[in-house]
């Protein structure tokens, strides 16, 4: 049925005024408005009491029903009840509504209902601070004249209960009866259901109502259930209305509340009336209010403990019978799983109050609190947040020792969920069960399980221990169920594994504790005594029969494993898997006495994997089988399994002879050949000999091999003397190699194994075998002792044999000393050696060196006496090697004349062999030549002229340099490229002076471009093999001991795969490709230092002798070069270079330097981390950002020559040769850096940008060769392409006016600033001295000046860029004296070119020339065009905007807005950037330039400004920025006002101080520019912070306020005003709303009376008023919401909150005129915001506006035509305001049956988002009619929200005001 009740009223006024036509009536009219009417005039409080004390008198003698000016005279009156009147005041108030409300309804007709709003609106509010004189006044009135009205109260029952709950908590207990009667009443009127349902809502809303309420409940519920005895009981539905939501979120919220006597009263009404028992709630919402309960342990407030414990326990005890128990179970859980609070310490606190409650608990919640500390431990670990960090550990140690007696259940529940996951095959979640095990054990709990230094208790030792135990059985167990496919398949097979063997590992060391009576009475402590021994036994028995047959079981499944990786060859897993089975036997030997009879299967399939399986498998086996023979002394059984392995040890094995291994002379064993049965010992040690060829021979091999030497010495010789019996040196090389540091410490173990049959090999036919044993030799030459003690043993024996006549062998006498002879083959280490060390077996003080031993044992056998002729032999062999040892004692040099006889023939043979590709007669012969160009060097200064030009011809022809340098590009073989090398640099050595100048010129050209070429063709430059990567394995040894090692023996070392994601290495005889590298590199560097005159000193040539060493064998023979003079080192040569020899040849090399170089790059591999460089530009230094490259940079520099990897070794040989080029040639230098620079970076404006690492390692070259910065500066300028730069512009210096843009002139001059810098934001800090301070400065400034003559965009700001860079890395300030004008002209000049090109002033148009001096540019291109790369400001705009353009943010609006500058530069979408009109280019420019500004121009005038000189800096600011502010102040370009705006902010926000007073007048000219607010977002953001800078400094609310305002002339008339000045004003109330919006909170409180006071003269009658101003008011208004606190508001808005609502109701209710919609709209946001703010004032007021109750529905139905009223059905006669603005176009049916929606229920403890629902509508045509929409739906919102606990992002009403600011013009000009 319609209800139009405001019909009624009209009509019952227009009978009213037919009653006042009397005379008497109309005087009474008359009266009342002139008692109206002066109460403006009212001053004080006294004349307030005068006016009311009138009022009442005249409304006593009143006649009549009718009373006219009724809203008008309830707003007064609602006023006379403000708060700071006086109880006389409010007495009289009262008195008078109850006369009014009497003359009213004494007219039967007269409906109350409809005017409840007026009445109300002072009364609500009133009671909460009423006197306690005048509460009876106000509860009479209610009993009156509202309780009456019955269930037609119940529209407004919220506001009213609201009122007078709060009396609940009155200490006068008349009056809290009173009180109760009052509400009874209420109760009775509206309802049961009604009425608690909405004291269910008063506590979600209002937090000072709530401990009243929960008084009024349980008194009136405990009266209730005295009186339901004798009646009907009320329905639980009645008392608690939509539990689910309602009543729920209402004890939740009241958990939450701060006040903990609400807290208290919650707890008190739950334990009385919301029983676990009792079963109110349904199961999970009773786990919710645990959750909420629970999180109260946080603190200790004992008095809501106890209250929660008598709610959750009561009486009884938390038993595992008790269900409560899982409920507290689930809460703990969503508490973990939520992150609610401090979960740890919740847990701590309630497991403190129920300590009972872990056993029932912690294993049900274990999972989730480990899962909880690891995921927190990573992420503030990832987030670097130390303090949080710290906490979270402190925390956890806490709880864990809270509950250590029972910490094993967290282990326990991670165990039966890992069980789960791997049942369901849940990888993610089994990865991390094992990760969260490992960070228990380890981590969380390691006191507890790895910390076995302190065992309080052995009882929980042993419970700890069998937990361990518990998983190792389930892993072993689970594992089983896979097939082997399925553990290989999975990811996190390994992670299980390795789990498994840390608590097998565990185990064992508790065990050995207990076994060991010393170590466990330490651990024990004072505890030790109260053990019995009993109570120990029964913790080593541990194992019981179930457990092992599972360990039993996991022998054949680990047989099944091992079968499946060999025939797989599957490596991953074998080694875990083999350590769980060898443990887990172990165990069960010792633990559960468990005995072999037999060799068991599972060890003949270790043995077989030694035959079938992969190197990997095979040494992995290995390890397992000597790890249980090293376990045999552990337990009887063990001994037993492992004697059976041992006891066959000396099957199958022969002794050698005495002429085939010195080991024979020590060994003297009895062997015993048992062919019949299998010599396990000698199958492990065979196959472990074959390892050492496979990448395995490391520390593991090692040890292992130590072992069999020290057990099984007769398998040791056996199988290394058969081994090299069948020829094979280079295991036994790599043996020597990997033990001779163990022999070294422990030299009388040395046995001599292989020696003789070694040192035979140095006869061997084959070269390649001899070449290898040379090499055996020079890599042994730190331990000679290893070959020369046995062998000078059996000399000496058979020395004391032949003086003692005793009988010897003669053959092993000749024997020993060939071979002692034969060690001669490595003289130039061996003679060191022998001559330097004392022997390790002789004792005699006179005999402390080897060399000494030597001799007197030849001696002593060259004097020997030896009756048989053929011993004499012993005499002479003695002889010709004493001669050997003396000659190569004494350096003398030989000389031969067969050079010029024999040299031509070498050389045609040799060409014969090259072109057959005989390469080892190759080899021969280059060793031959070589010898031969060493004897012209020391010939040709006595050579005839015939000869020497015999020589001359011999060297020019094709036979020699032409065939050299085609033998090195054919040679296959790596050493045989070395000799190539080698002959070709001690070639030009030897013959440089010999030949003329042309001819020489020619064959160093030939050689080196073929060397660049060989070069950059390396593999090494194409194997991407990570630094230090490569031989990590094999040559890991081999690097530690750099000097002990000859690295030409990398041929012999059989290199294989590392492992299956590692590169395959080159082997064999080709070498390797890093030592391919060094020889070219080195050999490069030898030729060009020769003709440069490079001096060397000899720490900086690598001596090792290895065939790569081209410079060790010229500089041992002392022939070429002279140690440094670091006196010259040190001094430069002037850049005008002048060369003594061959002056040709040193300028042709030096125009080759750029190739040099670009060949250098090929094989550099970068060491540092090159993330801040890429093509197109680099990023912007900042110390932070920096920090870490620069650390390791000067790590790099500081490596020590021993940590060097190969990279590092390249490097230096690079450097070697760049180095004294960058102190002799730096601008040259250079200059080749520039050339290949230029070449490098991206000048595609579109192009993506990309790490270039040629460009990095040009930079890592640059500043690795550690050029100080000033000679680099002052070699920089004097380069070809910085010279030409200064020439063009002292050709083309800048005039006023248009200015030629020259693209290629602007690209080429900011390639050259782009490396300038990149190299000083790359370069190590240095703290310069101060000359070269001065010096470093002056040189960038002489330069740069020049510059200065450009209006490239790009070169100016590379120019600020780099000062910038400067400053900060080489601080001027305290050398300013020497060029202060100089950098600060130039710096201010800068500044002002920016800003000129910024405003737009600087015109450009295209070049018209062809041509340019002075570069190879041939075309210009004619466009105007921007330039790359950008320059570091602009390349971190662009970086930025590159990343989320690949995510596409830029598409939504909101990435509109965010990067709205970077798409007008960037965007590849918008075709312009190659073919930009004039004023697109300038628009572009201004960008960059106002960004530039904006990160540069203050940091740094105040880095190269003494502190003293701020005025300057100041003075440079306003100077530059008196350019930009027009630019802000022209709002037709959005993107200059935006970058404008943010270099004003940046600047203001660093020199507030300084800045704020002068640039004032200029941002206030724009802040009162009438299209102030026409800009972006972001534009405003920058204005929100410059405003509150400027109000800092300066009153500026009070001056836009005040009457010296340039807009207002008297604030009052802003608002009365209806002239044309209307616009202008409103204009300026805007910007004092932003002034007050750019303010924190409450920065303006004090400030605000008078605006207050203003605002309240508009709003008293809005109809007076134009929109505009309305509007205007409400939009403060919410401003003032915003940006004051709670307390602030209350104080504030207690004055004006009867004027706001009565402005409100004249909004929606104009007797049917339809209210402006932008008034509208502007009401229902002020509203909504009320609503969002949870403003307790207005919660009296709401329901005039919306249906305030819970559970309502809306229901509309769409009709057919729109109607002009909206047609709405409620139970109730008064209608919110709010629903007459719905949709016209439906008829609406208001369901007041308290529905609640699936959606609704709570269904956890987070409170729901709260959204804005009224928005702004830019659709004209369409306002209305959205407008209407948003009206209904804020209306069901504020209905559904009742029931609901709701939190608002406070950003989100910021964006929204700041976009209403923005809009506000807009809107206004609509109105208007």
């Amino acid at each position: 049925m319609f209800n139009d009740q405001k019909q009624l009223n009209r009509n019952s006024e227009s009978q009213g005024l037919l009653k006042l036509k009397t005379d008497d009536q109309l005087k009474q009219k008359a009266k009342i408005k002139a008692i109206l009417k002066s109460y403006e005039s009212l001053k004080e409080w006294s004349d307030l009491g005068q006016w009311l004390l009138k009022l009442q008198a005249f409304f006593k003698s009143y006649q009549g029903s009718y009373i006219p000016k009724k809203k008008l005279l309830c707003k007064r009156l609602a006023q006379c009840l403000s708060p700071i009147w006086n109880k006389a005041i409010h007495e009289n108030t009262l008195t008078i509504y109850d006369l009014i409300l009497q003359i009213l309804c004494s007219d039967q007709e007269y409906d109350l209902i409809q005017d409840l709003p007026l009445f109300s609106l002072g009364l609500f509010p009133f009671f909460g601070f009423a006197s306690i004189q005048c509460k009876p006044m106000f509860l009479n009135i209610l009993e009156k004249y509202y309780y009456p009205l019955k269930r037609e109260l119940l529209p407004c029952m919220g506001g009213l209960i609201n009122s007078i709950i709060v009396g609940m908590e009155d200490t006068n207990e008349d009056m809290m009866k009173k009180v109760m009667t009052s509400l009874d009443q209420a109760c009775e009127s509206v309802g049961i259901k009604q009425f608690f349902g909405l004291l269910w809502i008063t506590i979600i809303r209002s937090v000072r109502s709530r401990q009243g309420v929960f008084k009024y409940l349980m008194k009136r519920w405990t009266k209730q259930q005295q009186i339901e005895i004798n009646e009907n009981e009320i329905k639980e539905d009645d008392k608690m209305p939509n539990k689910s939501a309602l009543v729920l979120n209402a004890l939740l919220i009241s958990l939450e509340d701060e006040s903990s006597l609400v807290k208290r009263a919650a707890l008190d009404f739950m334990c009385l009336y919301c029983k676990i028992s009792d079963k109110i709630f349904s199961q999970q919402e009773y786990t919710i209010l645990i959750e909420q309960a629970l999180l109260l342990f946080q603190k200790q407030d004992h008095a809501v403990i106890r209250r929660i414990n008598n709610w959750l326990i009561g009486e009884e005890e938390l038993t595992d019978k008790n269900n409560n128990i899982l409920y507290v179970q689930e809460g703990l859980m969503r508490i973990l799983v939520e992150e609610q609070g401090d979960p740890l310490k919740v847990l701590q606190n309630w497991y403190m109050q129920h300590p009972e409650t872990v056993q029932l608990t912690l294993f049900q919640i274990g999972y989730s609190l480990a899962k909880y500390i690891y995921q927190k431990t990573v992420s503030y670990q990832n987030l670097n947040q130390a303090e949080k960090l710290f906490e979270l550990q402190k925390g956890g140690e806490r709880l864990i020792e809270s509950i250590s007696s029972q910490s094993e259940l967290i282990i326990k529940s991670i165990f039966e969920q890992l069980k789960k996951f791997m049942k369901d095959q849940k990888q993610d979640q089994i990865r991390e069960s094992i990760l969260i095990i490992d960070f228990c054990l380890n981590n969380l709990m390691k006191s507890q399980f790895s910390d076995l230094s302190k065992v309080d208790d052995l009882q929980l030792f042993q419970q700890r221990t069998e937990c361990l135990q518990e998983f190792i059985i389930i892993i072993i167990k689970e594992m089983m169920n896979l097939t082997c496919e399925q553990v290989y398949e999975s990811s996190i097979s390994q992670l299980l594994f390795e789990q498994t063997v840390d608590c097998i590992n565990k185990i064992r060391k508790r065990l050995d504790i207990l076994e060991n009576d010393k170590e466990m009475q330490f651990v024990l402590g004072s505890n030790y005594n109260k053990q019995n021994e009993s109570f120990k036994n029964s913790i080593l028995a541990q194992l019981n029969q179930i457990d092992i047959d599972i360990i039993s079981q996991y022998c054949s499944y680990y047989i099944q494993i091992n079968e499946y990786s060999i025939i797989n060859e599957q490596e991953a897993l074998f080694p875990i898997v083999s350590q769980i089975l060898l443990r887990s036997q172990l165990y069960l030997m010792k633990q559960g006495d468990f005995q072999y009879n037999e060799i068991p299967s599972w060890i003949h399939q270790l043995f077989k994997s030694l035959d079938k399986g992969t190197n990997k498998i095979s040494l992995c086996s290995i390890q397992i089988l000597i790890e249980l023979l090293k376990s045999s002394q552990f337990h009887q059984n063990i001994y037993l399994l492992t004697e059976m392995i041992t006891k066959n040890s000396y099957s199958n094995i022969e002794p050698f002879p005495q002429i085939l291994s010195l080991c024979m002379d020590k060994i003297q064993t009895n062997y015993q050949i048992e062919n019949n049965q299998h010599n396990y010992i000698k199958q492990i040690f065979e196959k472990l000999w074959i390892l050492l060829d496979q990448n395995y021979h490391d520390q593991m091999i090692v040890e292992f091999i130590l072992y069999i030497t020290e057990n099984f010495q007769h398998v040791f010789v056996y199988v290394i003397e058969q081994s090299l019996k069948q020829g094979d040196q280079r295991r036994f090389q790599i043996y020597c190699r990997i033990t001779n540091s163990y022999y070294k410490r422990h030299p009388k173990e040395n046995t001599g194994v292989g020696i003789i049959q070694m040192l035979n090999f140095l006869n061997n036919e084959n070269p390649l075998i001899r070449y290898n044993t040379k090499t055996w030799l020079s890599e042994s030459a730190p331990f000679f002792f290893r070959i020369l003690d046995p062998i000078l043993l059996r000399l000496i024996n058979f020395k004391n044999d032949i003086e003692n006549k005793n009988e010897f062998s003669f053959d092993l006498a000749v024997d020993s000393i060939k071979k002692l002879q034969s060690l001669y083959s490595s003289k130039e280490w061996f003679q060191p050696y022998i001559e330097k060390t004392k022997p390790t077996f002789y004792e005699d003080d006179n005999i402390n060196t080897y060399y000494k031993l030597i001799c007197l044992t030849l001696i002593q056998l060259i004097v020997a006496d030896f009756q048989n002729q053929e011993y004499q032999k012993i005499n002479a062999i003695s002889a010709e090697l004493l001669e050997i040892v003396i000659n190569n004692t004494i350096n003398e040099k030989s000389k031969t004349q067969i050079l010029i006889q024999y040299f031509n023939i070498i050389l045609n043979k040799f060409e014969q062999v090259i072109r057959s590709k005989d390469q080892v007669l190759q080899l021969q012969l280059l060793n031959l030549i070589k010898v031969f160009l060493l004897h012209t060097y020391e010939l040709q200064k006595d050579l005839s002229s015939e000869n020497k030009q015999k020589l001359i011809d011999i060297y020019d022809q094709q036979l020699f340099f032409d065939n050299l340098v085609f033998g090195l590009k054919q040679a296959q073989v790596y050493y045989l490229k070395q000799r190539y090398l080698n002959t070709i640099v001690v070639g030009i050595y030897s013959i440089s002076y010999l030949l003329p100048p042309k001819i020489i010129n020619e064959k160093i050209i030939l050689i080196i471009t073929s060397l660049l070429s060989l070069l950059k063709s390396c593999e090494y430059n194409t194997n991407q093999i990570v630094k230090s990567f490569r031989r990590i394995s094999n040559v890991k040894i081999l690097k530690n001991q750099k000097s002990e090692y000859n690295v030409n023996n990398f041929q012999q070392i059989n290199i294989q795969q590392l492992n299956n994601d590692q590169p395959q290495i080159k082997t064999a005889l080709s070498g390797d490709d890093f030592e391919e590298v060094m020889s070219l590199s080195n050999s490069i560097r030898a030729i060009i230092c020769y003709f440069f005159q490079f001096k060397y000193d000899s720490k900086e040539i690598d001596q090792r002798p290895n065939a790569a060493g081209v410079l060790v064998d010229l500089f041992t023979l002392n022939l070429f070069f002279k140690k440094t003079d670091k006196t010259l080192k040190s001094q430069k040569q002037q850049e005008q270079l002048q060369f003594e020899n061959f002056p040709d040849t040193c300028q042709m090399l030096l125009k080759l330097f750029p190739q040099i170089i670009q060949s250098y790059l090929e094989c550099w591999r970068c060491s540092l981390k090159w993330d801040h460089l890429f093509t197109k530009g680099c990023i912007v230094y900042e110390y932070d950002k920096f920090d870490q490259f620069n650390k390791q940079l000067k790590d790099q520099l500081s490596k020590q020559e021993e940590d060097y990897s190969d990279e590092d070794q390249i490097q230096q040989s690079i450097l070697q040769l760049l180095k004294p080029s960058s102190i002799h040639f730096t601008s040259t230098l250079i200059q080749s850096f520039l050339v290949i620079w230029q070449n490098e970076y991206s000048v595609n404006f579109y192009a993506d940008p990309k790490i270039n690492n040629n460009m990095c390692k040009l930079i890592e070259i640059a500043i690795t060769l550690q050029i100080s910065p000033d000679d680099f500066v002052a070699a920089f300028i004097n380069t070809q392409q910085v010279s030409g730069i200064i020439q063009y512009y002292q050709k083309n210096k800048y005039k006023k006016g248009p200015y030629q843009f020259n693209y290629d002139q602007a690209t080429f001059e900011n390639g050259i600033l782009f490396f300038l810098y990149t190299y000083f934001s790359s370069v190590q800090f240095q703290n310069l001295k101060n000359r070269e301070l001065i010096k470093l400065w002056n040189c960038f400034l002489m330069f740069s000046k020049s510059l200065l003559q450009s209006r490239h965009i790009n070169t100016i700001c590379f120019l600020l860029e780099i000062i910038h860079l400067m400053s900060w890395k080489f601080s001027p300030k305290d050398v300013l004296e020497e060029f202060r004008k100089d950098l600060h002209t130039q710096l201010r000049q800068i500044l002002v070119i920016l800003a000129e090109i910024a405003s737009m002033q600087q015109q450009y148009i295209t070049f018209t020339s062809s041509s340019l001096e002075n570069f190879h540019q041939t075309q210009f291109d004619q466009n105007l065009q921007l330039i790359v790369p950008f320059t570091p400001t602009i390349f971190e705009l662009y970086t930025e905007y590159f990343k989320l353009r690949q995510k596409d943010v830029e598409k939504t609006e909101e990435g509109w807005n965010e990067y709205f500058v970077q798409r007008n530069l960037f965007d590849p979408y918008q075709q312009k950037g190659l073919l930009l009109e004039e004023k697109d280019f300038s628009k572009k420019c201004s960008i960059i330039a106002l960004k530039t500004l904006k990160r540069l121009s203050q940091v740094t005038l105040i880095n190269t400004y003494e502190v003293s000189r701020g005025e300057r800096i100041v003075e440079n600011t306003k100077e530059f920025m008196t350019l930009i502010f027009p630019l802000i102040e022209d709002r037709e370009n959005q993107i200059i006002v935006e970058s404008a705006s943010e270099l004003l902010h940046s600047i203001l926000k660093l020199s507030k101080d300084q800045l704020s007073q002068i640039f004032l007048n200029d941002i206030l000219n724009i802040f009162n520019k009438q299209d102030f607010f026409k800009c972006t977002g972001r534009c405003l953001k920058f204005w929100t912070e410059i405003i509150n800078i400027i109000s800092d400094k300066t009153d500026l609310l009070t001056e836009q306020l005040g009457n010296n305002s340039k807009i207002f002339q008297g604030f009052t008339g802003l608002f009365q005003s209806k002239s044309a000045e209307i616009l202008k004003k409103t204009k300026g109330f805007e910007r004092v709303c932003f002034i007050i919006y750019s303010g924190g909170v409450d920065k303006y409180q004090s400030k605000l009376s008078s605006l207050l006071d203003a605002i309240l003269t508009v709003i008293k009658d809005i109809n007076q008023q134009h929109e505009a101003i309305t509007i205007l008011i409400i939009f403060c208004i919410r401003i003032l919401v915003l940006r004051l606190s709670q307390s602030s508001l209350t104080q504030v808005f207690r004055k004006i909150w009867p004027y706001l609502i009565s402005m409100l109701i004249q909004i929606f209710d104009r007797k049917g005129k339809q209210a402006n919609p932008y008034l509208l709209i502007s009401g229902l946001k002020l509203i909504e915001l009320f609503s969002l703010f949870q403003l307790e004032e207005f919660y009296f007021y709401e329901w005039i506006f919306v249906f305030d109750y819970f559970g309502i529905t809306i229901n509309f139905q769409k009709e057919e035509q729109q109607q002009q009223k909206v047609k709405i059905n409620t139970p109730y006669k008064f209608i919110p305001y709010m629903a007459y603005q719905f949709p016209t176009t439906s008829f609406y049916n208001v369901d007041y049956e308290n529905k609640l929606y699936p959606d609704q229920y709570q269904q956890n403890l987070f409170k729901k988002k709260r959204l804005v629902k009224i928005k702004d509508i830019q659709e004209f045509q369409e306002f209305e009619s959205k407008l209407r929409q948003q009206a209904l739906y804020l209306c069901q919102h504020l209905i559904d929200i009742n029931q609901q606990r709701m939190e608002v992002n406070p950003q989100s009403l910021e964006e929204i005001i700041e976009a209403e600011f923005i809009s506000l013009d807009d809107y206004i000009s609509r109105i208007q």
